[in-house]
């Protein structure tokens, strides 16, 4: 099976795709709290949390979760 190219570690900033509560897009930004990367799952499981260090992504670490530069 095919090993993700992204190197994701606690403390990573990153950011990815949100919607405010009129649903519009916006980026939202945080910090990686938690990344495994099984191999049986493709895009492995991540817990983002924000700078209080509250959760406020957790789940599937799809490929529109990247790295802020």
């Amino acid at each position: 099976m095919k090993k993700s190219k992204r190197k994701l570690q606690p403390g990573d900033r990153v950011e990815f795709p949100s919607h405010d509560e009129h649903l519009k897009p916006f980026k939202q930004s945080g910090i990686v709290r938690k990344y495994i990367y099984p191999d049986f799952h493709p895009n492995g499981y991540i817990e983002i949390v924000n700078e209080n260090g509250d959760l406020i992504l957790y789940g599937n670490a799809g490929n529109d979760i990247k790295k802020s530069k």
